[in-house]
């Protein structure tokens, strides 16, 4: 199998934070330290700075990989859309871009917008009478000892082997984790 070559992370950074950077790196700090102020990988630092000190430019070079098949403009509403329709998969956005990219390509540029597909976390919709009763049962068996041996719960993961269980995926930025638009109601 020939080798691939590692992908150049550090192509990635705006020409902005090229040179803060620099500038950062100049000041005495360490990569680490540079790393954490911009918020990127100690690697792609490390890469970067390799390349200033080679070439001593901040300009990114044209990369030699397949060119792209959506435009920013595309890639902006595929991320607007799946923030609209949260429940909506990668084919459906595809159909929506109504350009000829892949639906890997689609799932990829929403990937990078962190809007990755996460189930959905399931919410039971409680009134005050469950909450009533919960709040008697947990009283009732607070001084249980053997009895917990015969009590099951009943939350137990699914596994399907199949291609397709049905399961409904949401897509959410880091901290909408609990955001009405975000959740499942689940029945008691």
């Amino acid at each position: 199998m020939p080798l691939r070559r590692r992908r150049c992370d550090y192509q990635q950074l705006t020409e902005f934070e090229r040179y803060r950077v620099v500038g950062i790196r100049e000041g005495g700090f360490s990569f680490r330290d540079v790393s954490e102020r911009i918020g990127r990988n100690v690697s792609t630092v490390h890469d970067f700075w390799q390349q200033w000190s080679r070439e001593g430019t901040a300009s990114s070079r044209k990369g030699s990989g397949r060119p792209r098949g959506t435009a920013e403009r595309e890639d902006r509403r595929v991320r607007r859309l799946s923030v609209a329709h949260r429940t909506a998969s990668s084919a459906e956005f595809r159909a929506a871009v109504g350009n000829t990219v892949t639906q890997r390509t689609v799932t990829n540029h929403l990937l990078q917008g962190q809007l990755g597909a996460i189930r959905p976390v399931a919410c039971i919709l409680l009134t005050s009478n469950h909450c009533r009763l919960r709040r008697e049962w947990c009283q009732a068996s607070a001084h249980w000892r053997t009895e917990w041996r015969s009590v099951v719960f009943s939350d137990e993961s699914r596994f399907c082997l199949g291609a397709s269980d049905g399961r409904v995926l949401v897509r959410r930025r880091p901290g909408e984790r609990l955001q009405p638009t975000c959740l499942r109601p689940r029945h008691v």
